[in-house]
């Protein structure tokens, strides 16, 4: 008879295996397409294999390889992100404990908030060049606001009574903010974090494909290659930006998952 762990670990291959198929049978439907409607625009997936193995390996025309182009663009998101988080985060938890604060930016936040973070590539490229900092200023733009709300709507949210019980017990002001709030507020700050990182990558590539000051980076690669017609690398480095959100994203997920591990026991009752 299966214990519960045993349980748990044949689901998780079993929803691993019906991944890999689905992601096979992707694969296969792909194949067939490029076979019943030739295209130069849309290479077969050994021709995608093969344009990997090659950036991969011999670079591209610049002598740069693949883990150039995805360390640089790492880099740019982080630094964008970095300044992002702190002032979001800051940001939220003032206009959470200061209604007086909250009233008087919520106006300017909520005009700003709507704008899609490209619509800004123009007067940001102008205003700071091309390089790292018009790309971290857009960065910041896409994850700022996800940040924000979701840690104002995290205090926002907590429960009265968690706060009525912290009096009675004799906290203060401080100790109710580090203790009460602050805890109860972090799943909605994680989500917002998920989130900002999540639209910050997309930004980032839509900054290269504008404009860079050197040959570096994905966003750069997808327009270069598509340029000089091998759209074979570009599919490439598409789906690898794919898979590098979602390896940033799960990375996010698994801390959310080791710090409030209390929400499973919590579901499972």
């Amino acid at each position: 008879m299966l214990n519960v762990k045993d349980y748990m670990r044949k689901t998780k291959y079993f929803h691993y295996f019906i991944s890999f198929l689905i992601i096979l049978c992707v694969l296969i439907i792909w194949y067939i397409l490029t076979i019943i409607i030739p295209s130069n625009v849309i290479p077969n997936p050994i021709e995608v294999g093969s344009a990997f193995i090659k950036i991969l390996i011999e670079g591209d025309n610049f002598g740069y390889n693949l883990f150039d182009h995805i360390f640089a663009s790492l880099i740019r998101v982080l630094v964008g992100f970095y300044f992002a988080l702190v002032i979001a985060l800051s940001l939220g938890i003032l206009m959470g404990l200061s209604k007086k604060i909250k009233i008087i930016l919520s106006p300017i936040i909520e005009i700003f908030r709507p704008i899609p973070p490209f619509a800004w590539i123009p007067f940001v490229i102008a205003l700071s060049g091309i390089g790292l900092v018009s790309q971290s200023i857009i960065i910041f733009i896409g994850a700022f606001f996800p940040i924000l709300t979701n840690t104002l709507d995290g205090i926002q949210n907590i429960s009265p009574i968690h706060i009525d019980v912290a009096k009675t017990l004799g906290s203060n002001r401080s100790d109710i903010i580090l203790h009460v709030v602050l805890p109860s507020s972090l799943p909605s700050i994680f989500v917002g974090i998920r989130i900002g990182l999540g639209v910050g990558w997309m930004c980032l590539i839509a900054a290269e494909l504008i404009g860079l000051n050197e040959p570096l980076g994905l966003g750069y690669l997808i327009k270069f290659s598509a340029d000089m017609g091998d759209y074979s690398l570009s599919i490439v480095v598409i789906l690898l930006t794919g898979i590098i959100g979602y390896g940033l994203n799960s990375s996010i997920k698994l801390i959310e998952k080791y710090k409030f591990n209390w929400r499973d026991t919590y579901l499972k009752h």
